[in-house]
């Protein structure tokens, strides 16, 4: 592994306009990154040299856990897959609990489809991450063939969210929202996440260069359709 400083996406032919960050909310996906990078983590068995102590791996996954927790009704129905395959009640709850508390709406953070899908430039908070020392990209090339993009992550990292959260209770949101997106994305690669969200019409017959439309309704009808089974 080497470090890679230029923090390139997987799409980088989309045009500079596209899905560029919103004046005064850098910030905002930089934290947001934050709490996906350190609780989708692994620790690592021995820290680096550095004092790195946790792995996250990779940035096709980033992208794609990022978009669960941006689009809470995609997580939602995912959440449902879950259900019929565990038959864990309480994830009918879950569910519930998105819709009552309007999240698909309120919570939802639109993203571009571009030729590999969801997209969002990442480039500026994963810049502010490392300025911080919190994140350092890492680029893995196994036989002169870059085949993908990690991340360390360092303590101060993980003080820091403890901080925020206890200085702005709200932000306990996002840790709670990540660790709910890890029942599903926790055993899956970026890749097959990815192949999961072309799996809806509406996400795979999006144009290039548009925003990803809410599968809200139809995701509500699945709920109470499975509600109703359930009784």
């Amino acid at each position: 592994m080497t470090e890679h400083n230029t923090y390139p996406t997987d799409i980088t032919s989309a045009p500079s306009h596209l899905a560029a960050p919103e004046f005064g909310m850098r910030h905002r996906d930089a934290l947001r990154l934050l709490f996906i990078l350190a609780g989708g983590s692994q620790a690592l068995e021995h820290p680096t040299e550095d004092g790195a102590t946790h792995l996250f791996r990779s940035e096709k996954r980033l992208m794609a856990i990022d978009f669960l927790v941006r689009y809470p009704d995609y997580l939602a129905d995912s959440l449902l897959d879950l259900y019929e395959t565990s038959d864990d009640k309480d994830l009918l709850a879950v569910v519930e609990r998105i819709f009552a508390n309007e999240e698909p709406s309120v919570r939802l953070i639109s993203m571009v489809r571009w030729h590999f899908g969801a997209y969002q430039k990442i480039e500026t908070a994963l810049s502010c991450l490392h300025a911080y020392g919190f994140v350092r990209p890492m680029k893995l090339v196994i036989d002169g063939e870059n085949k993908r993009y990690d991340y360390h992550i360092y303590p101060k990292a993980f003080s820091f969210l403890r901080t925020a959260i206890a200085e702005v209770p709200d932000l306990g949101w996002y840790e709670n929202r990540v660790q709910l997106v890890m029942k599903v994305a926790s055993a899956k690669s970026g890749s097959e996440l990815k192949n999961w969200q072309y799996e809806h019409d509406e996400y795979s017959n999006t144009p290039q260069g548009s925003f990803i439309p809410s599968i809200a309704g139809k995701v509500k009808v699945r709920l109470d359709e499975l509600k109703r089974a359930h009784k």
